[in-house]
């Protein structure tokens, strides 16, 4: 059974770190649709009304709470890496359980060669019933038998080592290895598609941090790529079954025949040759996007995330911060505290609510600093900059593509014409006047042939 190219297989990698405000228990109660405490910070994280999740799979660990708190409490520095992610687009095609069994098998790959341990998350497909795919979040340190949590996995970190490469040959290997046991006809490829289809065009990532305006530039753009794909594909169908009725007429026999002396053998018809697919002509060009603007617009967007996810900090550290001052202690209650009744309680909330005042300062500093930069026009500026050469591009891609499809279609018309003109010329002459006398009256077809008819 012939196999295709599976182009949809597109697994990524990528890191969860604390320098960018990240948390792998927040992180790992979103892929999982669960609500777990984060104790490092006191904050809960609760999406268990979430929804599209089928199943989590643990893989050298039997407690997702415990597993990603200690992931936690394992690093010491603000900026650390606490987990890696693996997504992986999974095959619609596939039963619940097949998708399963191969999420199993890729995840105990991870713990077999590095020693992690590993939560994979399986989530449903969209409304169309497609894009089943799977969040596998593994520990950066390599995780024992009883829970400990040991040395950093840094052969990961570095991309000259070639062990992402090697990884993802072996994630592969496994998908294809259960499309031959289920019987797909895909197989996916670890390298660039273009190895192996010479034509294929590939579509822009779009950033899970990109703005709306980026983000609806690249999905036209993206469009227009499909659209193209479509139309390559279709001109390559035709191009085969041209090749073919060629190859067939070819291996026809031709009967001889002798047409009359200076007789056209067909139609008078001007000869049109193919316009060769030379470069085509755009009136305009791409623009270049200035360093400066492309870290004036990265800088731009971080600082929104970052706002946006304070935003959420504040809020839950603000409802902590009421509730606190709602049971307050009473004035009688701190009397008797000085005298060693109900001490610790007392201790304890005066803990928690200077905890909870200085949080509440440290995030007025932090939005007082982004308000800054947000309002900083030097900075709107490149980034409105930035906007204006990404819109522009999008059109020029847009134009691109139309103006291929043209001439895709100018190409077809002069191929059928050609096609036309080669039938023609290979039809031999038949003298129709063979076989009359133009010299009786009671012919029927003299008198036509006589006048020009």
């Amino acid at each position: 059974m012939s196999k295709s190219l599976a182009t949809w297989f597109t697994p990524s990698l990528q890191t969860i770190s604390r320098s960018a405000g990240r948390s792998a228990v927040a992180a790992a109660a979103y892929r999982a649709c669960v609500k777990l405490i984060d104790q490092t910070t006191g904050l809960i994280h609760d999406y268990t009304r979430k929804k599209g999740h089928v199943e989590t799979l643990l893989i050298g660990a039997d407690d997702i709470s415990e597993l990603w708190n200690k992931a936690e409490a394992a690093e010491n520095r603000k900026n650390s890496t606490v987990a890696r992610e693996l997504m992986l687009p999974l095959p619609d095609e596939w039963t619940n359980d097949e998708r399963r069994e191969c999420v199993r098998d890729i995840a105990q790959h991870l713990r077999n060669t590095y020693g992690v341990a590993v939560s994979g998350s399986i989530h449903a497909p969209n409304k169309h019933h497609r894009n089943n795919h799977v969040h596998m979040m593994f520990t950066t340190r390599a995780v024992d038998e009883f829970g400990q949590f040991g040395k950093k996995t840094r052969i990961l970190d570095d991309m000259k080592t070639g062990e992402v490469s090697k990884l993802r040959e072996a994630i592969c290997k496994i998908v294809n290895d259960h499309a031959e046991k289920v019987g797909s006809d895909f197989y996916v490829y670890s390298g660039k598609f273009v190895d192996i289809d010479p034509t294929h065009i590939p579509t822009k990532h779009i950033p899970i941090q990109a703005g709306k305006e980026y983000r609806a530039a690249i999905t036209k753009q993206n469009t227009q790529v499909k659209i193209h794909r479509a139309n390559v594909a279709t001109h390559e169908k035709k191009a085969e079954l041209l090749k073919a009725e060629l190859s067939n007429a070819s291996n026809l026999k031709i009967p001889e025949s002798t047409p009359a002396p200076d007789v056209p053998k067909s139609v008078d018809m001007e000869k049109v040759e193919a316009t060769p697919p030379a470069e085509l002509e755009i009136p305009f060009k791409r623009k270049k996007i200035p360093h400066a603007c492309e870290i004036a617009y990265q800088k731009h967007q971080d600082t929104l995330k970052k706002a946006r996810d304070l935003k959420v900090v504040e809020e839950k550290w603000k409802a902590n911060y009421d509730a606190l001052l709602a049971h307050e202690p009473t004035r009688t209650q701190r009397l008797f505290a000085k005298i060693g009744l109900g001490a610790e309680k007392i201790e304890r909330y005066d803990l928690k609510l200077a905890q909870a005042t200085k949080a509440l300062s440290a995030i007025e500093h932090k939005r007082t600093i982004y308000k800054k930069t947000l309002g900083d026009n030097n900075l709107l500026s490149l980034v409105e900059q930035y906007n204006e050469i990404i819109s522009h591009n999008a059109k020029i891609s847009e134009a691109e593509a139309q103006i291929k499809i043209a001439h895709a279609a100018k190409l077809e018309r002069e191929r059928e014409l050609k096609e036309e003109q080669a039938r023609q010329s290979f039809e031999p002459y038949r003298d129709w006047t063979v076989g009359l006398d133009p010299t009786k009256e009671d012919n029927y077809w003299s008198k036509y042939i006589e006048f020009g008819r």
